[in-house]
């Protein structure tokens, strides 16, 4: 019986589906490459809340200089504006247009079209099955993570206690 690895079995297939997406990205997405997407996708989604710069800084761990550079790019290809807010003159509201909404509706449907070739021949009932699987496997990897970074913790306070511990230990020996 051939037994695969199903961890690098689903890393083949995620790196398969970035391939599909990537190659079958609607034109109109073009201008919204790398990050960009990314960022409109998170606007779209947090359209209730005022998203400014540091708000992007900050979500996607990137430094001011490079975040600035990318929203000027954005802004001169017509994906968003900055727009002023009344209770504070020196921050600008990271807004998309109408443009990154249209871009954000390609990018969903091609989305869907992807996950529909995938589950293709499944049924309802496999399909859920499948989700359930998926969730319990991000949950077991995302406790294993925690467990790991515990641990991690605790080796590294337990290694610190040590030197701690030998460097006193030489102190008291050498005041003999």
């Amino acid at each position: 019986m051939d037994k695969r690895i199903l961890s690098l079995e689903m890393r083949a297939l995620c790196k398969s589906v970035d391939r599909y997406l990537g190659e079958t990205m609607p034109e109109s997405a073009a201008s919204a490459t790398g990050g960009n997407a990314h960022i409109i996708l998170f606007l779209v989604r947090n359209r209730d809340r005022e998203i400014y710069q540091h708000t992007i800084e900050q979500h996607f761990g990137v430094t001011r200089s490079t975040v600035s550079r990318v929203l000027a790019l954005m802004e001169k290809k017509g994906l968003i504006t900055r727009e002023p807010v009344a209770h504070d003159a020196r921050l600008k509201k990271i807004v998309p247009t109408a443009k990154a909404d249209a871009i954000v509706a390609d990018l969903k449907a091609n989305g869907e079209r992807t996950e529909r070739l995938l589950l293709g021949g499944f049924s309802t009932e496999e399909e859920a099955a499948l989700r359930e699987y998926v969730q319990r496997m991000r949950d077991n990897i995302a406790r294993a993570q925690q467990e790991f970074e515990n641990s991690d913790v605790t080796a590294e306070t337990a290694a610190k206690t040590d030197t701690t511990r030998n460097d006193t230990t030489m102190e008291k020996e050498e005041g003999k």
